[in-house]
């Protein structure tokens, strides 16, 4: 079960009053997941640290165009584009904790606005012999679930300047206009086989 119902609206706290930086907690996070994926931890484990950290949600839902688009742009498959686009990601943000367990991963630092921030790392690894460097941002929100506690979670990625948010929303309305939510599901399928395959 994908822990999506972790992630409520966003709180008025500030930043300030959480208890630790947008900085801090990502990094706990991360490097939970990658000593995990270092140690050949179960999938399950695996996947309850990075659901805890990344809004799949949120992230679905403004890939469509929002809380008030998303309904209409994906009903009534829904619940499989959500699972679906949420496998997608924690597969690609694994895939580059394994890149950058032969290499280095730099904390560069934050910016804050109340309770949104910007957390930014530099990933050096090599690939086919290679030196490969990615600056990989992480957009951090403070969210306060149903039970309260307020946490740090991503609701977007940058890499080397571009955002998967903005890209998500240009391809999937391109294809949901030539394709509709059927055409998406199996694109979305089919990047997953791929990745998959890849592995």
């Amino acid at each position: 079960m994908l822990a999506l119902a972790l992630f409520g609206a966003a709180s008025t706290a500030q930043a300030a009053d959480s208890p630790a930086s947008a900085l801090e907690a990502f990094k706990s996070s991360h490097q939970s997941v990658v000593g995990l994926v270092h140690d050949k931890a179960s999938s399950e484990k695996i996947e309850a640290e990075v659901d805890a950290l990344l809004d799949y949600q949120w992230i679905a839902r403004a890939a469509l165009g929002g809380e008030r688009r998303y309904a209409k742009k994906c009903d009534p498959r829904c619940p499989e584009y959500e699972a679906l686009l949420a496998q997608l990601i924690r597969e690609n943000y694994l895939k580059r904790i394994r890149q950058a367990d032969s290499g280095t991963v730099e904390y560069l630092g934050e910016e804050v606005r109340k309770d949104k921030a910007k957390v930014d790392t530099r990933v050096t690894f090599e690939k086919d012999g290679e030196k490969q460097t990615l600056e990989i941002s992480y957009v951090m929100h403070w969210v306060t679930g149903e039970d309260g506690k307020g946490q740090w979670v991503a609701r977007n990625i940058i890499t080397d300047g571009v955002s998967l948010s903005k890209t998500y929303r240009y391809e999937f309305g391109k294809i949901l206009r030539d394709e509709g939510i059927d055409g998406l599901i199996s694109r979305l399928q089919t990047k997953l086989a791929d990745i998959a395959k890849a592995d």
